[in-house]
């Protein structure tokens, strides 16, 4: 059967483009696709636990209103550097996975456009906050947006560092370094609050220190692993065409999981702000496993027999369906008590939001893995219609809900914002690799398989000394 599928990079890319690493990496247990989704998971466990433990003393030492302005600051910082980077950090981990040769040139010209171009375009941002009228969103000053420029650029390094590591299949070095910076912020946090002198600012200022001093120890990390070369401007053009084909599904399915905060900093206040912020925190847990998943998954959709990749997409999408639904019932069980007792009385409001943004994770989770199944299809660019419809509808439903019930407006446009593209991708998938329905029921073989597949994953990372 004739491979219907485009290749991932640039057409006029040289033959050298082969996939030898992935197909051999199928064969290894710790880099399969399970291996490789429970030692991502466990990444996204780390990092996520220590900006947890950030998110607490941030909650009980500045309280709502500047749980919300540390929230627009991190969310804004995110965004800016998404924006920024035209998919880059995404395209390396491709072209990091097939272009062996190249990685030392790649990761300079990672390094040469990211820091400078996120740096540019988050002072531009700053400017123009500066330059609203009063007030500005969610209490934001000059001091906080001199922090949000610092801040995005160390977080852009951060994360597209990541990235490269990732497409090297180094994923034990891509989860200890994802875990740096959450855990020095969270740390300094600690030690500011000990000593009283816990404010928005020096909050701020905290969190961009931490992403700096996280983008350069990723960046120290993917030194050592793949060298340092100099700079390719060919290299970089590849890198850029690429990323621009990526960027458009990349960044709508991020702005599915911020933009709300966003426009709450602008259109509500900062209480409203913190109060939605820490629903999410606490739902967010939900959307771990498909994100390691997805991850995960995509260099795998990317070689073989498009019927088998199909197979794989499918077998995701039922191990996602069961893990998550069994979640989502605990958290509701469990959440309505957590919430209030960890983050504190002022945050029992947190509590009607979070369990409305419960059911969106499965509509998450079908987008992850549909998604990446057509990103490797014969049509690509179908891949950014299913985030890029939850984005439409989210920011709609944002800015009718909102207004009148606040925090809970904005989990109930979420939750149908994530079914919407769900449904989208999965009926996308289903035209052009028809499926019987029967297809999506669970099977007990599938879901039992993982546990070992984590717990080997985290016997590996506790044997790194």
């Amino acid at each position: 059967m004739m491979d219907r599928r485009v290749p991932l990079a640039d057409p006029g890319e040289p033959a050298e483009f082969v996939r030898d690493e992935l197909t051999r990496s199928t064969a290894d247990p710790q880099t399969s696709f399970l291996g490789g989704s429970a030692m991502l998971l466990w990444a996204q466990v780390a990092s996520a636990t220590g900006l947890f433990v950030a998110v607490l003393f941030l909650a009980r030492g500045l309280g709502p209103e500047g749980r919300g302005t540390m929230a627009f600051i991190s969310v804004a910082a995110l965004i800016i550097g998404r924006i920024a980077r035209i998919g880059v950090g995404e395209a390396v981990a491709i072209l990091a996975a097939q272009r062996r040769s190249v990685r030392p040139a790649l990761l300079a010209d990672l390094a040469v456009f990211v820091v400078p171009v996120t740096l540019l375009v988050a002072t531009g941002v700053a400017v123009g906050i500066l330059l609203m009228p009063e007030p500005h969103p969610a209490g934001v000053g000059g001091t906080e947006l001199i922090a949000l420029v610092v801040g995005a650029t160390g977080l852009a390094l951060f994360e597209s560092c990541g990235m490269f590591l990732l497409g090297c299949r180094r994923f034990v070095a891509r989860t200890l370094t994802g875990a740096t910076a959450p855990w020095l912020y969270a740390g300094v946090l600690a030690a500011l609050t000990a000593g009283g002198t816990l404010t928005v600012a020096s909050a701020a200022f905290t969190w961009a220190f931490a992403m700096c001093i996280g983008g350069l120890i990723g960046l120290s990390i993917s030194i050592r692993t793949a060298g340092l070369g100099r700079p390719d401007r060919d290299l970089l053009a590849q890198l850029i065409r690429l990323g621009a084909r990526l960027w458009v599904g990349t960044l709508t399915s991020f702005l599915n999981l911020r933009i709300d905060q966003l426009l709450m900093g602008f259109i509500s206040t900062e209480a409203t702000l913190g109060i939605y912020a820490v629903a999410v925190n606490g739902a967010e847990v939900l959307l771990y496993f498909p994100t390691a998943i997805g991850e995960a998954l995509y260099p795998f959709l990317a070689v073989g027999n498009p019927r088998e990749q199909a197979q794989q997409a499918l077998r995701a999408v039922r191990l996602l369906a069961v893990s998550t639904t069994a979640s989502i019932a605990l958290a509701a069980v469990l959440g309505p008590a957590l919430v209030p007792l960890v983050f504190g009385k002022p945050f029992e409001a947190s509590v009607i939001p979070f369990l409305w943004l419960l059911p969106g994770a499965l509509g998450y989770a079908a987008t992850r893995v549909f998604s990446s199944a057509l990103a490797t299809s014969s049509a690509p660019g179908r891949s950014s219609l299913p985030p890029l419809i939850s984005l439409v509808l989210g920011i709609v439903l944002d800015l009718l809900l909102i207004p009148g019930l606040g925090a809970v407006g904005a989990a109930i446009a979420a939750s149908a914002a994530y079914i919407a593209g769900g449904t989208s991708a999965l009926l996308m998938h289903r035209s052009q690799n028809p499926f019987a329905a029967t297809e999506l029921v669970p099977r007990l073989g599938e879901v039992t398989v993982l546990l070992p597949r984590a717990l080997a994953a985290l016997s590996r990372l506790r044997s790194v000394r």
